[in-house]
């Protein structure tokens, strides 16, 4: 059984842009993103690491940013997505955030990727961040 690109794409999330300026761009991690190792290409890998990189969709590809720090913000109330409060009490928990520095912008080229350096077109905030590819890896390690 196949799945949709749609839902391929939402597999590789991991979390949405929370703040951005021409030189970073700070990302919200979700709750269900990997904490320890990320096993999108099939292939475990570590995640989240420094130096490690990160899409964010944009509407002319992907942003291609590099992670330049993690950190725990201890959070008072809890921000799930579809709980509400029905006067449970539910004790504080960390929210993990990223800042990532935007390298460059890459795009599907027939049946290859294409990574140019610079960004034109910035996200905005709740875009989503996904992990890029073992493909899409290779595309912007090759670039040079």
């Amino acid at each position: 059984m196949s799945i949709s690109p749609v839902e391929h794409s939402a597999s590789l999330r991991i979390g949405a842009v929370e703040f951005v300026s021409p030189d970073e761009i700070k990302v919200a991690l979700d709750l269900e993103a990997p904490d320890g190792i990320a096993a999108n290409a099939g292939i475990p890998r570590a995640f989240p690491r420094i130096n490690s990189y990160v899409l964010v969709a944009t509407e002319s590809g992907h942003i291609v940013a590099q992670v330049e720090w993690i950190a725990v913000e201890r959070s008072p109330f809890p921000k799930r997505k579809g709980f509400q409060d029905y006067g449970l009490v539910d004790l504080p928990f960390p929210l993990r955030k990223m800042r990532v520095n935007p390298l460059g912008i890459i795009k599907k080229d027939g049946e290859t990727f294409l990574f140019k350096r610079g960004v034109h077109g910035f996200p905005s905030v709740g875009e989503p961040v996904l992990i890029p590819t073992d493909e899409q890896l290779r595309a912007i390690i090759e670039s040079g």
